[in-house]
């Protein structure tokens, strides 16, 4: 597995397997006979290995590792030049940390024939083929057939960097590089002098890669210092609480922002039992919430409930709380994290609004009870005026005026004691306008019978109030006119819907219109407002003469922008 692939907790055991082996290969050396001479190598780097190890561990910072590490390969490797880089953020770049065994006469040298000072050299990621990541990535200390040539990605000929390793009696070059995540954050160059003392390959790559993984840790473990600092600063400042609560009703943890948003400390809640939360609650709350929470717990369902919770300093306000069960791996449930939010503004809000609305309902309703009362008081000047009329054809007149008057106010009526003040049920405002007919112009109920059938529909007053002033003039004409000297008869109306249409009906088996009176010519005013509230409708109006007279008509409920 490369670095790359190492998840921190893979980096700790790695270091700990370490330890163990060299305690272990240490304390029984003498078991495999490792004191004889031939195996004085091997014992030389247990020696070296045991020691270094437990030094590094107690390193703190990441630059002291590196210190370590050149001080440690100075004394390991002879005979060879050293140059250790790490990963400069700003740059996107490996740059020189140390060298070692380089002498200054020597940089001045590199500098000519490079053109670059040797601090100033850098090798940037974006440079590095998929082949030489992996191979930098190894965790193995690889020999590199082209020197410094491929160290540098080529950036010279290969003439010049001849020159350069023939004036520094370069023999052999190896690279190591230490990586994380799939990003190199370090590396480090052997170059090993003509003539000089053979390097230990297995032993320098055994304490690189021990140094590659404690450095790992150290890179995770600023890593999570990181992300902590973020997470607490998010947790310090948030505007709402978070927390867990365990399987058992314990307050695992609670974000600090309890203080700003409660008042409490996280002290105060943390290892406490979710009851004592639920005290805190409004006592007319409490029921609801511990319900809520006994819920989501039984059923392992997400759970939210709104409720009035008492305030560090005594007053109550208003939160909206949401709970979320927990599972580990295996599926066992862990208890639920929550969150609470201060929704007591909108509350506020919301009751000042209920409060406004039900002021301007008490106001409308007010409104249309005047309108319906100056309308019967409309009505009754008219009937009074009409009992001073002598002529038979102006007191009719007079009387269609008033139940023209009397239909407009039972519209202001239906909607006083209802509870909707845009739609009007059409069945009962329709059947009081008929009734109200037939009551005023005939005595007798047995002789015109009145058979009604309109469906349960619920319509808006911009089509209900023409729609109502429509069926009072036909109905009306039907009662005035069809039944003349005591005839009997029945009036029919039906109303029904079929999709968005809806299709009138009003017929009676009077004597019907006299023949030589064309409907579409007629002068008179009720034909006239039958006419013009059929095309207000945006209606298809149809009469027929047979056995008395039909009135249909088919439209659609007007399609009105809301005014507010």
């Amino acid at each position: 597995m490369n670095d790359e692939e190492k998840s921190e907790e893979q980096l700790v055991t790695e270091i700990k397997k370490h330890r163990k082996l060299y305690s272990e290969l240490e304390g029984h050396m003498a078991d495999f006979n490792l004191m004889k001479p031939e195996n004085k190598p091997v014992q030389d780097a247990l020696k070296f290995l045991s020691p270094l190890l437990m030094e590094l561990l107690n390193l703190t910072t990441v630059d002291d590792i590196y210190d370590f590490v050149q001080e440690k390969l100075q004394e390991l490797v002879k005979d060879a030049y050293i140059i250790i880089s790490t990963y400069d953020e700003p740059s996107e770049s490996l740059k020189i940390r140390d060298m070692i065994g380089i002498t200054p006469r020597m940089l001045e040298l590199a500098k000519t024939l490079i053109g670059v000072e040797t601090k100033d050299f850098n090798l940037p990621q974006d440079t590095l083929d998929e082949k030489s990541k992996n191979l930098m990535s190894s965790g193995k200390l690889k020999q590199l057939n082209e020197g410094l040539y491929y160290i540098s990605g080529g950036r010279l000929s290969r003439e010049k960097y001849g020159l350069i390793e023939e004036a520094f009696g370069v023999d052999e070059t190896y690279v190591m590089g230490f990586s994380f995540k799939g990003q190199l954050f370090g590396s480090v160059i052997i170059v090993t002098k003509k003539g000089g003392k053979p390097l230990n390959i297995s032993t320098v790559e055994t304490i690189l890669n021990i140094f590659s993984a404690v450095l790992q840790n150290k890179i995770a473990e600023k890593e999570v210092k990181k992300r902590e600092k973020l997470l607490s600063l998010v947790t310090d400042n948030m505007l709402n609480v978070v927390g867990q609560i365990d399987a058992e009703g314990t307050f695992q943890y609670i974000s600090p922002s309890i203080k700003t948003v409660l008042g409490y400390e996280p002290r105060e809640i943390l290892g406490e039992s979710v009851f004592k939360l639920i005290n805190l609650t409004h006592p007319q709350d409490q029921i609801k919430v511990s319900s809520t929470f006994m819920e989501s717990t039984v059923s392992y369902l997400p759970g939210g409930v709104q409720h009035r919770f008492k305030h560090a300093n005594g007053h109550y306000l208003w939160l909206e709380s949401l709970g979320n069960p927990l599972f580990d791996e295996k599926g066992q449930y862990q208890g639920v994290v929550f969150s609470m939010t201060n929704i007591d503004s909108v509350k506020v809000a919301e009751e000042n609004l209920r409060t406004s609305l039900q002021e301007k309902e008490l106001l409308l309703r007010e409104l249309h009870h005047r309108v319906k009362n100056n309308m019967q008081i409309i009505s009754s000047l008219l009937s009074l005026q009409s009992q001073h009329i002598k002529d038979d054809r102006d007191l009719k007149i007079f009387e269609s005026s008033q139940n023209r008057v009397k239909t407009m106010a039972l519209i202001h009526e239906e909607i006083y004691s209802s509870q909707n003040f845009t739609h009007i049920n059409l069945h009962d405002y329709l059947r009081n306008i008929t009734k109200e007919l037939l009551t005023f112009h005939i005595g007798d109920p047995c002789r015109v019978k009145l058979k009604f059938k309109v469906e349960d529909v619920k319509m808006e007053l911009e089509t209900a109030i023409p729609l109502g002033l429509l069926v009072n003039e036909i109905v009306a004409n039907s009662v005035v006119h069809a039944f003349p000297n005591n005839r009997k008869g029945e009036i029919k109306v039906l109303l029904r819907r079929e999709g968005d249409e809806f299709t009138l009906r009003i017929s009676d088996n009077g004597v019907g219109i006299p023949d030589n009176v064309e409907f579409e010519k007629a002068e008179t005013l009720g034909f006239q407002l039958i006419k013009n509230l059929a095309k207000q409708l945006d209606g298809q109006l149809e009469l027929q003469k047979d056995n008395g007279t039909i009135f249909t008509l088919k439209f659609k409920e007007l399609d009105y922008k809301k005014r507010f």
